[in-house]
């Protein structure tokens, strides 16, 4: 059954979708923007656990997610080509599409999650599926701006 948490986590995905936007087009963007995707991927994955049944959540596969996501965006992070500007102390990422396609298959993971719960009764399963992939997600969105924000500070 839908409710409203629902409605909440599609909201900060799409606010996620939304910051990481600028990014993926390649726009010069101060480097405290870089920090505004990870926090509403977090709460979206959040809320994610929140919807799965208490008996269904599987925190070994969650801690899992998370610690490869972070190893993976750490990598990426690390050997991302950023361009700076000193001078506006503006960052601009040349190859920054890698975060907003995959906010961009989260939401679609979010959608197919919520709807499969209105089709059948078996449903709620895969929540916990989506809540695992929203926090490998949220560790590789997390990890690949800060580590993009410490490469670049002056």
């Amino acid at each position: 059954m839908l409710n409203l948490l629902h409605l909440l986590t599609a909201l900060a995905m799409a606010g996620c979708l939304y910051a990481l936007w600028r990014e993926a087009r390649g726009v010069s963007q101060s480097r405290g923007h870089l920090m505004v995707p990870p926090p509403l991927a977090f709460g979206c994955a959040l809320l994610m656990i929140s919807l799965t049944e208490p008996d269904l959540r599987q925190p070994n596969v969650l801690r899992i997610a998370i610690a490869v996501g972070i190893l993976l965006g750490m990598a990426r992070g690390w050997f991302m080509a950023v361009d700076i500007d000193p001078l506006w102390s503006t960052v601009r990422l040349p190859s920054g599409s890698d975060g907003f396609w995959l906010a961009t298959l989260l939401a679609f993971v979010i959608v197919l999650a919520s709807a499969t719960q209105l089709v059948s009764t078996q449903g709620q399963s895969y929540v916990s599926y989506a809540a695992a992939a929203m926090a490998f997600g949220a560790g590789f969105l997390s990890a690949r701006a800060v580590m993009v924000y410490l490469r670049t500070r002056s």
